[in-house]
C-alpha cells in the first residue's frame, strides 16, 4: 500500500504541481496568497486581504512566460490583467474558505509532497541538489516554495473533500449509459454549392462595388523594423568563470548542503484498517497483526508472511520490501518506527498509521553520505555564476536605462559604454510580430508600436521582460499601411463573391426542398420515394464514417414524432460549404447489457466525478457571490 501510495502520489502530485501549484505560482509568485499588499497601490481587496498592483504585474509577467503561452502574448495586456485579477481574487476567496472550513496541512505533509514531486527525484529518491537548483533558477526560497505548496494543498483538500462525497445513483448511471451509447438512424440529401457557380456571372461593377464597400479590408499592414539592446543574465553568466579558490571556499562553507541524506530500505507487513474504523474493527486488526508477530517469533520467514498476509499488494509479492527511503518520505509514525531500527533484519513492534497496523523490518541502511568536491563542482560554478550575474545585472540595467534616456535618438552611446551589441530585426507587422522569440511579447510590441517610439522616433523606456532580461528598442524603419489597388485584389474579391453567391443559391435550394418535404410530412413513404436519400443506420456520437456536421445535428434533434411538425427534418450548413437536409428516422437508447460490468462501473464513477465537479463549481460560485470584494480597475 505504501508503495502504491507513493506511485499514485507521484501522478497526483504532478497534477497538483501543474494544475494547482502552477496556478498559484503564476498568480502569487513567492509568499502566501494571504500576504497583504502593504503600502503598495491596491488593485483589489478580498475582506481584509489586499492584492497590490505589484502582485498583479508580477502575475502578468509570470503568465507570459508559461510554456505554451506564446499565442496569448498578442492579447491586450489590460484585458489579460483584468482576467488575472479575477483569478487572484478567486484564489484568495477559495483559500479563505478552506481555512474557514478547518482545512490544515502539516509541515510533514508538505515535506512528503515535496519529496514526491518527480522533478526532484533522482535515482529513485529525493535529490536536495535538484531542489536547490530549482530554487536558484526560479528565485524561490525554500520557505516561499513550502508556503505556496501548503496553500495549494489546503485548497486542494477543500476541493477533494467536496468532490469525494458525491455519488451517482444506479438509475442515474443507467440514464447516462442510455444517452452516451445511444444510436440514431438518419437519411440525408446533400445540396452541393459548387454546381451553382457555373450560373453565376460576376460583372466588373459587382467587383468594384464590393471593393468600395470594403476598402478598409484591402490595405497592406503597417510594418516596422527595430534596433534593440538586450541585457541578459544568461549572457553575463556565460562570460564569467569563477576562480578555483572561490569554488573551493564555497564548497567548504556549504558542505552540508550537498550531503546525501541517510536512507533505509525496509520491508513491511500491513493489516489494513480505515482511519474511521470502529473499536471492533481495530481490535480485530490488532489481533491479526499480533498473530503474525507470533509467527515471526516462532521462526517463520518475514518475506513469506508478507506474501501471505500483507494487505499492501504493491509490495507483498516482493516480501513486503519497499524502495530506499529518506526522512520526510513516510508518514510520521511509520518513519519514527522504521528509523529507530538499528540492526539488519530487526523487526518493529506493531505500528499504527492512517493505513492500519504494520510490522516493519530493516533490510539495509545507508548512512548520510558526503558528496565530494568534484561531484558538486559544476553545480557550485553555476550558482556562483548566477550570483555574479544578479549582482551585475542590477547595475547594468540602471546604466542602460540612464544612457538610453539621456540619448533618446540612438542606442549607440549605451552600446559603446556598456559593451552590449545593438541588434536588429527584419520588417514585421503588429499581427505577425518579429521572428525573434525574445521579442514575441506584448510588452515589446506595445512599446514598438507606441507613438513615442514609432512616430516620435525615440528610444523606448527600458523594458523588463523578466528577472533575467531587460530590453531597450527603437524603430529604424516604418512603412505606413497602403491601399491595395482594385486590380491587385480582384482575384480575392471574385473568390469571396463566388462563395457568397453560390452559398446563397445552395441554401435557397435546400430550403425549397425542406419546405416541400415538410408539406408532405404526414406521408413518410411518399417523402422517401420522391428523393434520392442516402441512409445511415446505428450511427453513434463517435462515428467517423458520417460527416461530423450531420452527426452533431442529428443528435441535437428530438426523437421522431416528439417534436413540432417537421422537427424530424433539418437543414444543415456543413463546414465544406454544402448544405444537407437531415431526416431523423429512429433513436435507439444505449443498453448496459452491451457493456461489461467494469465499463458500467466506470460510467458510474465518471458521473459521480462530474456531480462532484458541478457541486464544487456551485460552491465556488456561491463563495464568490457572497465574498466582500473591492476592485480598482482604474489602477490596472
Amino acid at each position: 500500500m505504501l508503495q502504491n501510495l507513493r506511485d499514485k502520489a507521484q501522478g497526483w502530485i504532478a497534477w497538483v504541481i501543474i494544475g494547482m501549484i502552477g496556478i498559484t505560482f503564476v498568480l502569487f509568485g513567492t509568499g502566501s496568497m494571504f500576504q497583504s499588499g502593504g503600502a503598495e497601490e491596491v488593485v483589489a481587496k478580498v475582506g481584509n486581504t489586499k492584492i497590490s498592483a505589484q502582485q498583479l504585474d508580477a502575475a502578468y509577467k509570470r503568465f507570459l512566460h508559461q510554456p505554451g503561452s506564446e499565442s496569448l502574448r498578442q492579447l491586450d495586456p489590460s484585458l489579460v490583467k483584468k482576467d488575472l485579477l479575477q483569478s487572484l481574487i478567486d484564489e484568495v476567496v477559495l483559500m479563505k474558505a478552506a481555512v474557514g472550513e478547518g482545512m490544515r496541512i502539516s509541515s510533514q505533509q508538505v515535506t512528503l509532497t515535496l519529496n514526491s514531486i518527480p522533478f526532484f527525484i533522482e535515482d529513485g529518491h529525493f535529490s536536495p541538489q535538484l531542489y536547490a537548483r530549482f530554487l536558484s533558477n526560479t528565485e524561490y526560497t525554500d520557505h516561499d516554495f513550502r508556503v505556496l505548496l501548503r496553500d495549494s494543498l489546503i485548497k486542494q483538500q477543500l476541493q477533494q473533500g467536496l468532490m469525494q462525497t458525491s455519488f451517482a445513483l444506479p438509475s442515474d448511471t443507467d440514464e447516462l449509459i442510455k444517452f452516451i451509447l445511444q444510436t440514431r438512424d438518419i437519411r440525408y440529401l446533400v445540396v452541393e454549392r459548387a454546381p451553382f457557380e457555373k450560373d453565376i456571372k460576376l460583372t466588373p461593377e459587382d467587383i468594384k462595388q464590393f471593393y468600395e464597400a470594403n476598402k478598409q479590408d484591402f490595405q497592406t499592414e503597417e510594418q516596422i523594423s527595430l534596433e534593440y539592446i538586450h541585457l541578459s543574465a544568461q549572457e553575463l553568466m556565460d562570460k564569467y568563470q569563477p576562480k578555483e579558490d572561490d569554488i573551493s571556499n564555497f564548497y567548504k562553507e556549504n558542505k552540508n548542503a550537498f550531503n546525501e541524506p541517510e536512507r533505509i530500505q525496509i520491508a513491511h507487513i500491513l493489516v489494513a484498517l480505515p482511519k474511521n474504523a470502529d473499536a471492533e474493527a481495530v481490535t480485530k486488526a490488532e489481533d491479526k497483526i499480533k498473530e503474525i508477530q507470533e509467527k515471526l517469533k516462532n521462526g517463520q520467514s518475514f518475506s513469506e508472511l508478507a506474501k501471505e498476509y500483507s494487505d499492501d499488494k504493491g509490495s507483498s509479492s516482493n516480501g513486503g520490501t519497499l524502495e530506499w527511503l529518506a526522512k520526510g518520505e513516510m508518514v510520521p509514525e511509520f518513519e519514527e518506527a522504521a528509523f529507530s531500527l538499528k540492526n539488519k533484519d530487526e523487526v518493529s513492534n506493531p505500528v499504527r498509521t492512517e493505513f492500519g497496523f504494520h510490522l516493519i523490518r530493516l533490510v539495509d541502511r545507508q548512512k548520510e553520505k558526503e558528496r565530494s568536491f568534484e561531484s558538486v563542482k559544476n553545480d557550485i560554478i553555476e550558482k556562483l555564476k548566477r550570483q555574479m550575474a544578479e549582482d551585475q545585472l542590477a547595475t547594468l540595467a540602471d546604466q542602460l536605462n540612464e544612457l538610453t534616456y539621456d540619448h533618446p535618438d540612438s542606442l549607440q552611446p549605451a552600446s559603446d559604454k556598456l559593451g552590449l551589441p545593438v541588434q536588429s530585426t527584419d520588417l514585421f507587422t503588429a499581427q505577425q510580430g518579429p521572428k525573434e522569440s525574445l521579442l514575441q511579447n506584448p510588452t515589446v510590441l506595445n512599446a514598438a508600436f507606441s507613438a513615442q517610439v514609432k512616430d516620435d522616433k525615440n528610444n523606448s523606456e527600458m523594458l523588463k521582460l523578466d528577472n533575467d532580461n531587460y530590453l531597450v528598442l527603437r524603430v529604424v524603419r516604418h512603412i505606413q499601411p497602403k491601399q491595395k489597388s482594385l486590380n491587385d485584389v480582384t482575384p480575392e474579391i471574385e473568390k469571396t463573391l463566388m462563395a457568397q453567391k453560390s452559398d446563397a443559391l445552395a441554401h435557397q435550394d435546400a430550403e425549397k426542398i425542406y419546405k416541400a418535404i415538410i408539406a408532405e410530412a404526414s406521408d413518410p413513404a411518399k417523402i422517401k420515394s420522391q428523393y434520392a436519400w442516402k441512409e445511415k443506420n446505428n450511427i453513434a456520437r463517435s462515428s467517423n464514417d458520417v460527416n461530423a456536421d450531420l452527426i452533431e445535428n442529428a443528435f441535437a434533434m428530438p426523437t421522431p414524432g416528439h417534436g413540432d411538425k417537421g422537427s424530424d427534418f433539418k437543414v444543415v450548413n456543413m463546414e465544406n460549404g454544402d448544405y444537407a437536409i437531415v431526416w431523423l428516422t429512429k433513436v435507439q437508447n444505449g443498453e448496459d447489457t452491451k457493456i461489461s460490468h467494469e465499463e458500467k462501473e466506470n460510467y458510474g464513477k465518471q458521473l459521480a466525478k462530474h456531480y462532484g465537479e458541478l457541486e464544487y463549481a456551485i460552491y465556488t460560485i456561491d463563495l464568490l457571490h457572497n465574498a466582500k470584494v473591492e476592485k480598482h480597475l482604474d489602477k490596472i
